[in-house]
């Protein structure tokens, strides 16, 4: 997974509102910066869609409203970038009071 695959899953988790997709062009250009459009969408495609937290419905890309799917993103979170524990369980509300110490 790149650098990018986090950006897209911190941006899903923190733009996370009730499991409310986020349009697939919205969600590239809050990830874009300077960054080429076109290059993002086939990170999108081909490495985040096929994470198995991650979900796409005619409305857009979201983690789903669970506790399981807020736990393998935070897992995974924890595991591919520096994020505190902390700032993402703040940021996914479906998680355990005991995470990460149960995972």
């Amino acid at each position: 997974m790149t650098d990018v695959a986090a950006a897209f899953v911190w941006k899903l988790a923190r733009r996370h509102s009730w499991g409310s997709p986020i349009p697939t062009a919205k969600l590239v250009q809050l990830v874009a910066g300077t960054a080429d459009h076109d290059e993002l969408r086939t990170t999108l495609e081909t490495e985040v869609l096929e994470l198995p937290f991650v979900a796409q419905s005619s409305d857009g890309v979201y983690i789903p409203n669970g506790q399981d799917a807020h736990r393998e993103a935070a897992n995974w979170l924890r595991e591919r970038t520096e994020r505190d524990d902390l700032v993402i369980a703040a940021t996914l509300s479906r998680l355990p009071d005991d995470w990460p110490a149960n995972d």
